[in-house]
C-alpha cells in the first residue's frame, strides 16, 4: 500500500501570511509612534519659538525704554507690535518692532504706566 503524502505546503503558507501581518502590525505601530513623536518635537520646538520671540521683543522694548527712544505712558497703554497685530484686538499700536523672517508670529508688547510690560504672542497648537 502506497504511503499517502501529507500537504504540508499548506501549513507553511498560513504561517508565512501570519508572520506577514505580525511585521506588517508591528511596522504600523512603530510608524504610528514615530508620527506622534515627530509632531511632539515640532510643538515643543514651535512653543519654545514664540517663547524666546516674546523674550527677544520684551528686551527691544526694555532698550528702547531704556535708550529714551520710547517713553512711558503718562496714564493708560501703549501698545508695540512685531507683524500684523489688528487681529490681536489692538486698535492702533503706537510703537513698531522691526520685523524678523525668523519670527513666524505676531507680538504684542502692552506698556503700562507703572512700568510693567506685557507679551503676547499669536502662537497657537494646531496639530
Amino acid at each position: 500500500m502506497p504511503k499517502r503524502k501529507t500537504n504540508k505546503r499548506g501549513v507553511v503558507l498560513f504561517v508565512v501570511l501570519a508572520i506577514i501581518l505580525v511585521v506588517a502590525i508591528l511596522s504600523s505601530v512603530v510608524l504610528k509612534a514615530v508620527t506622534n513623536q515627530s509632531r511632539l518635537t515640532h510643538h515643543q520646538v514651535s512653543r519654545i519659538q514664540a517663547y524666546y520671540a516674546g523674550k527677544g521683543v520684551m528686551n527691544y522694548a526694555l532698550d528702547m525704554l531704556r535708550k529714551g527712544t520710547w517713553a512711558l505712558p503718562p496714564s493708560g497703554v501703549r501698545y508695540a507690535c512685531h507683524r500684523n497685530c489688528a487681529g490681536m484686538g489692538v486698535p492702533s499700536p503706537t510703537y513698531a518692532i522691526p520685523t524678523d523672517s525668523d519670527i513666524p508670529y505676531s507680538i504684542l508688547a502692552t506698556l503700562y504706566s507703572n512700568g510693567r510690560i506685557d507679551i503676547k504672542t499669536d502662537y497657537t497648537y494646531s496639530p
